[in-house]
């Protein structure tokens, strides 16, 4: 009896030495066999740790990996340049000679747009309540909204906007929307942006639902296309917001001649601050036409006509952030642009050209012909 036990324990020690590889315990092994998505312009790294067998490990990869991503021991890493599939293997060998391979496909895609969360009550309810508005995954640099909100009313008064945000408002009462444009003075990398009260016109369950553009921190478009919402007009659209929040709180260079004046007597604000009464109106009315002194010339009148050196001939200056010229661009500004603002939905996206005065001796353009283009600015052209 003794002796069949004794057999029986080396026979379980022997089976046990047998499943060792290398002598090292327990089996050589990759315990990762996959990689997530890399996003173009992005940083990346996955990692390919492996254990058993006996060290150190040897890594290999066999495949072509994407532009500006390297693979150094068992490291995957970098930031990719092309887009595409890539099929790659991963081999890991150890002291002993045994080896472990591990075959997947590394796809490399544009960023996804941040992840816009609406924080609302999940039941019925005729109560006021608060609904928080998060950005998540990705930066922003600026957004693009339009919110409807049926049979909620938004207290526009309430609207508290995340330190960095400057933005612009458009309730219409009648459809029941919200538009917003925003552009944060400094890159956002996730959290609230917003929150808003909004009051139930009966016992329901709250929906929002949102239409949105965002922008990375390059300021390129994450998304083509804009928000669907009707135009409006008004001397700044959402590039000159973009350009305040670029030199917001600080001292612009100083104009270039010609520049035009503030609009100190700009048309009645149609999509300024939140008002003092919660109800919000409808769409505001358009800002009056410029006097015709302050038209570009005409489309006859061609800028190739006047000798390079009169005054007139140079190129337009660009937009000037600080519209009442106190030398700043703060609060102040932002209300001057938000009292003759233009909701666009995928029209103009660069700053305009201040329009030059004619060239002594010629005609000014009457009001019902159409300006020339304008000389092109130097900001890019991210949402049309």
């Amino acid at each position: 009896m003794r002796l069949a036990g004794v057999l029986i324990a080396a026979a379980l020690l022997l089976a046990a030495c047998g499943t060792n590889e290398g002598g090292a315990g327990e089996p050589l092994r990759i315990t990762v066999r996959s990689a997530p998505p890399a996003y173009l312009g992005e940083r990346y790294e996955a990692k390919f740790p492996a254990s058993g067998g006996v060290r150190p490990y040897r890594y290999e990869l066999e495949g072509k990996l994407p532009q500006g991503l390297n693979f150094t021991n068992g490291r995957l890493s970098g930031i990719p340049r092309e887009k595409g599939s890539f099929k790659i293997t991963v081999v890991v060998t150890d002291a002993a000679l045994s080896s472990r391979s591990t075959s997947f496909t590394l796809a490399v895609k544009d960023p996804p747009p941040p992840a816009l969360r609406i924080k609302i009550p999940e039941s019925e309810t005729d109560a006021p309540f608060i609904a928080v508005f998060t950005l998540s995954e990705r930066p922003a640099s600026a957004l693009r909204l339009r919110l409807t909100t049926k049979d909620l009313k938004p207290d526009l008064a309430s609207f508290k906007a995340a330190p960095e945000l400057l933005y612009v408002l458009r309730y219409d009462a009648e459809k029941q929307t919200l538009d917003l444009d925003g552009a944060f003075t400094k890159t956002f990398k996730g959290g609230e942006v917003f929150r808003l009260k909004f009051e139930p016109a009966r016992k329901l369950r709250p929906r929002v639902q949102a239409q949105t553009q965002f922008f990375d921190a390059k300021g390129e478009p994450y998304t083509k296309s804009p928000p669907k919402r009707p135009a409006d007009t008004g001397r700044y659209t959402f590039e000159e917001l973009r350009a305040l929040a670029a030199a917001w709180n600080r001292k612009p260079a100083a104009p270039q001649q010609g520049a035009a004046p503030p609009p100190a007597a700009a048309a009645p604000a149609k999509a300024g601050p939140p008002p003092s009464e919660g109800g919000g109106g409808s769409e505001p009315a358009p800002a009056a036409p410029a006097p015709a002194s302050e038209t570009a010339p005409a489309p006859g009148a061609a800028e190739t006509q006047t000798p390079a050196g009169e005054a007139g001939a140079e190129a337009a200056p660009a937009f000037d952030p600080d519209l009442d010229g106190d030398g700043t661009v703060n609060a102040a500004d932002l209300e001057l642009l938000r009292q003759d603002y233009a909701f666009n939905p995928g029209g103009r996206l660069t700053p305009p050209a201040v329009p030059k005065a004619p060239a002594p001796g010629t005609q000014p353009p009457s009001e019902d012909q159409t300006p020339e283009n304008p000389a092109a600015p130097p900001a890019s052209n991210p949402g049309s």
